[in-house]
């Protein structure tokens, strides 16, 4: 606890008075906003202006269902003032909209006077602030796993959602797709996903296209997803993340002529078949054969 002597002005203008306040150095305090976490402090300050020595007890009643503490009784010399602190805390922000508000209310009672118990304590003073529920941010996406593996030259469709978990609407400013594997193209469907406004315990999806090359060799391709908040100004943002196998093109599927493949090597594709040049000269030779046997008769 903290005392301070009052003011030679203060001391005579309230001869025998006391109060009590919410307040701190810069004065009375109009509201308080809570933390993520549901908590907050309140500075309360008894002021004594009277000329006896005083026992104050507190009581603190909080809103929003919040766990509070106060100290239970102060003392408090003439002349000075004592500033306590009431806590607040278990305030479950997610189940309250942000910007709710609702007074927190300090009343103080006189119990002794000079170290003599009040016999019927009714002498009180009492104070109240403002409590509000903070905004909270949180988008979390999610990104299903694909139903198998994809053959080279085809594609897989995933459904990408966006959820908000906070307390106050919120969207998507940007929406990021990465994928460690550089034969696969990813659809535009995640441009839905940005700048629409989703309401607390609201869901946003999208249909998302990814192809594989049918050049694309048999691998297992990594697949992850940002989003980030705008409502946070893009300091909070969610991450999901999946895996496409993707299978190689068999014989049949693959494009004929010169392959290219992790080896260096090119692969010619050739027949049994004897050449051109050669059946022609066959056949030449058999036609001259049979004129000149004609030619003999």
């Amino acid at each position: 606890m903290m005392s301070y002597p009052l003011s030679p002005a203060s001391a005579q203008e309230a001869v025998g008075g006391w109060s009590v306040t919410i307040a701190d150095d810069n004065g009375e305090i109009q509201s308080i906003i809570l933390s993520e976490s549901g908590a907050g402090s309140i500075p309360i300050i008894i002021e004594n202006s009277g000329l006896t020595n005083i026992r104050v007890s507190l009581e603190c009643n909080a809103p929003f269902e919040a766990q509070v503490s106060c100290p239970e009784s102060v003392q408090v010399s003439p002349g000075s003032n004592v500033t306590v602190i009431g806590m607040m805390n278990g305030v479950d922000v997610m189940q309250h909209s942000a910007g709710s508000s609702a007074d927190f209310e300090v009343i103080a009672t006189v119990t002794a006077r000079q170290g003599i118990p009040v016999a019927i304590p009714g002498d009180t003073d009492s104070d109240d602030v403002l409590i509000e529920i903070p905004a909270v941010y949180m988008l979390k996406v999610a990104i299903d796993d694909p139903p198998g593996p994809i053959n080279a030259g085809a594609d897989t469709i995933l459904k990408v959602s966006v959820e908000n978990r906070g307390n106050i609407a919120d969207r998507a400013s940007e929406v990021e797709v990465a994928t460690d594997c550089t034969l696969m193209t990813v659809g535009p469907e995640t441009a839905g996903l940005t700048n629409k406004e989703i309401q607390p315990g609201g869901e946003i999806t999208a249909n998302v296209v990814f192809e594989a090359a049918l050049s694309h060799p048999s691998k297992s391709c990594d697949v992850d997803i940002q989003v980030v908040s705008q409502g946070s100004g893009g300091s909070q943002t969610s991450t999901d993340s999946t895996r496409i196998d993707v299978q190689a093109a068999t014989g049949d599927d693959k494009p004929k002529g010169p392959v290219d493949d992790d080896s260096g090597t090119v692969e010619v594709v050739t027949t049994g078949l004897p050449s051109v040049g050669v059946f022609a000269g066959v056949v030449t030779l058999f036609l001259a054969a049979i004129s000149t046997a004609k030619q003999r008769k």
